[in-house]
């Protein structure tokens, strides 16, 4: 059916959560596409045979012939599985020529009205194909900016496990992204506070009673320099550390927050 493709990519896209992305699906996409240029195609053919059957007044065999054509040629995928449903709406190339001026014309009438019933059709399905693939990159796209805020914007801190799910194109988009931000962040930082640094990677909560929290070292850090010296942070030690030294660490799930009982 025309649009399966297009459906089956909104389904990918619908199961991306905040901490999981499936692998870029490049084949449907390109499926995809390859619909929705062939559907353009044909757009562009009906219409074409349309003027011509207006402008000239006649007998609409050109016409018939590429109604036949679209409902029996190649499709990029199966014309068979592409256009059902699709192929009901043809079906003019059994007429033969009316010697009757009346007849002629009705049978005119009944092939254009097919013909705008038919490019109709391909124009939603085309229009619907855009959106989805629209929506699928969107909602990736969040993904990866959203991921990039938690990491500080450093790209680098990117998990293998899940930058093996990107597509080089999204992996560039994620080092722009960062970069573009970095660069802003910098540029405000020299005009409003020359002589500090802005956190824009802070979350917006309320500020934090504590200065100073107890930790769970949950993967292995090695050791890091804090306001009060260096500190080991080896897997499963528990420390008591100034949260500005340790929030960042907390944020990419190297160390967990234990919570005053």
């Amino acid at each position: 059916m025309l649009g399966d493709e297009a459906f089956r990519l909104v389904k990918e896209a619908k199961n991306i959560t905040t901490d999981h992305i499936p692998a870029y699906n490049e084949e449907q996409v390109r499926l995809v596409a390859q619909e929705s240029r062939y559907l353009w195609t044909r757009i562009e053919e009906l219409i074409a045979n349309l003027n011509t059957l207006q402008s000239q007044g006649g007998d609409g065999h050109e016409l018939e012939s590429s109604q036949t054509q679209g409902q029996m040629g190649d499709h990029p995928m199966s014309s068979q599985k592409a256009f059902e449903g699709a192929a009901d709406l043809g079906g003019y190339s059994q007429y033969s020529l009316e010697s009757d001026p009346t007849t002629a014309t009705s049978r005119n009438n009944a092939i254009i009205e097919n013909t705008n019933a038919q490019s109709t059709l391909f124009l939603v399905t085309l229009n619907r194909n855009k959106r989805c693939l629209l929506a699928y990159h969107h909602k990736r796209m969040e993904f990866i900016r959203s991921l990039l805020w938690a990491l500080h914007l450093a790209p680098s801190l990117v998990p293998a496990q899940m930058s093996v799910k990107l597509s080089p194109e999204e992996q560039n988009y994620a080092r722009e992204y960062a970069k573009l931000n970095s660069a802003y962040r910098d540029a405000v930082e020299r005009q409003l506070c020359p002589n500090d640094s802005l956190d824009w990677t802070a979350n917006g909560e309320l500020p934090p009673r504590d200065l100073f929290i107890e930790v769970r070292v949950v993967k292995d850090c090695g050791e890091i320099v804090t306001e009060n010296g260096v500190v080991n942070l080896q897997a499963g030690s528990q420390h008591y550390l100034h949260r500005s030294d340790i929030e960042h660490l907390i944020t990419i799930g190297y160390l967990e927050h234990i919570s005053p009982k």
